[in-house]
């Protein structure tokens, strides 16, 4: 086994981290910080509740599954399985958080020095990097845990610290009540549970390339919860200095200031006008970062669910010419093209990751179609209704349900699905059993 174990846990825990801690997180706590106030504190645990905490959850839980994005479903089916990984690699892949990463780098980092740069010649510089970085399967993670990720930290930490000694500005008492819950909707809305699903491939595969692939089942589990525990402890350090940054802001900015405008004038604030520079830098980074990771796990996932049919290189370029086209719409036309499915796969993610948490206590299949049927169905029924406004009696009963405020209103009937899925399971033996399954780690 490799020598290099402490070596090689920063590396991979760093680059998980860099492929989380995407553009729209960025964004997220400076904003939430500003509407806080003197809450900050408050609304950053809900932030980190649903964000990393969440993520990291669907992460560890589904390399214990088996180490690919197919083993979160599998008890369910196979043809479930590879369904819902399927749309969550393209809801977060080349249709929406690819292209966004582009997007945002247009946006926030080039236009801010070059105003007349068209979308199209910043996506196509992007995507080149991206194809260039992401090509080769083997070298996604040492790239990014040892250059990019270290990069990327001192601009953060630079942002953080220069808050810290000489604030921007008193932190105002806050307005409301609720910041908890608002923190939480906000960390839900980043979906990077749907990107820690298809990081378990890069994760595993890059272990088992360092040589960790006959190491005792303790061992790797220990390595898993350390490469796990490094990129929490680096998004709770980010995601909270950054909240902190944005509560100083407060007599700064116009209450309707946007996600972008309070975190460019946040840093040019502490930093002058170089401040601009630093930022455009950070973005630039933070959204190569998750494109390079995002490019790397597309390939990944469809070769291995095509069986080796699908080439990683073709993936990856196929992957790179999807996401430059999506990225010529821009951030707001990108996710209103995606919501609608992102409404159904983000709770069917999160809810195979919670039951899954006690898959050896749960003997019968059907429990786990049950929980996977409920949330299906009670999040289609709220999507159908945003999208139409059919089936309002439906939404309204669904919206009604406990936890509905902090985006869980799936949770209950869920849970009602595996009640009634454990008794069909027991009494009239529907499905499968746990132990009838043949189940093989990749890791």
């Amino acid at each position: 086994m490799n020598n290099n174990k402490t070596k090689d846990v920063l590396v991979v825990g760093l680059a998980l981290f860099a492929i989380f801690f995407g553009a729209g997180n960025l964004i997220f706590p400076p904003y939430l910080g500003f509407h806080a106030g003197d809450q900050w504190f408050s609304v950053m645990l809900g932030f980190l509740l649903a964000d990393p905490v969440i993520p990291v959850i669907t992460l560890v839980v589904t390399i214990f599954a088996g180490g690919k994005a197919v083993d979160l479903g599998r008890r369910v089916n196979y043809p479930f399985a590879v369904v819902l990984a399927a749309a969550a690699m393209i809801s977060v892949g080349p249709a929406f958080a690819i292209p966004r990463t582009a997007a945002t780098t247009h946006e926030v980092g080039v236009l801010q020095f070059f105003p007349g740069t068209p979308i199209w010649v910043t996506s196509l510089i992007f995507f080149g990097i991206t194809l260039a970085l992401s090509i080769k399967e083997t070298g996604v993670i040492d790239i990014i845990g040892k250059y990019i990720t270290p990069a990327l930290l001192v601009f953060l930490g630079l942002i953080i610290v220069k808050a810290i000694i000489t604030p921007i500005g008193p932190i105002l008492p806050a307005e409301g009540t609720g910041y908890f819950t608002e923190g939480v909707k906000e960390g839900y809305q980043t979906m990077d549970a749907m990107v820690s699903l298809l990081c378990t491939a890069i994760v595993t595969g890059d272990l088992l390339r360092k040589g960790y692939g006959s190491a005792s089942p303790k061992e790797k589990k220990s390595i898993i919860v350390q490469v796990s525990a490094i990129s929490m402890i680096l998004l709770f350090l980010v995601y909270g200095g950054l909240t902190f940054v944005g509560a100083q802001a407060g007599s700064h900015f116009p209450k309707d200031a946007t996600r972008v405008q309070l975190l460019v004038g946040s840093v040019e604030l502490l930093f002058g006008s170089w401040g601009k520079l630093a930022l455009g830098v950070a973005v630039s980074l933070a959204c190569l970062t998750t494109s390079v990771g995002l490019t790397s796990a597309a390939g990944n996932f469809f070769n291995s669910v095509s069986n080796n049919k699908w080439k990683y290189e073709y993936v990856v370029i196929a992957s790179v010419i999807v996401s430059f086209t999506f990225s010529l719409v821009g951030v707001e036309g990108i996710i209103s093209l995606a919501g609608p499915v992102l409404d159904i796969v983000y709770p069917a993610i999160i809810a195979m990751s919670f039951i899954m948490i006690f898959d050896k206590k749960l003997h019968y299949d059907a429990s786990i179609i049950g929980m996977a049927v409920g949330t299906i169905l009670a999040a289609g029924i709220t999507t159908i209704y945003n999208a139409s406004g059919a089936l309002e009696g439906l939404a309204n009963f669904v919206n009604s349900m406990p936890l509905a405020e902090f985006g869980f209103a799936w949770l209950l009937p869920g849970l009602v699905g595996t009640l009634i899925g454990t008794l069909l399971g027991k009494y009239a033996g529907i499905g499968k059993t746990r132990d009838q399954h043949d189940i093989r780690s990749a890791f």
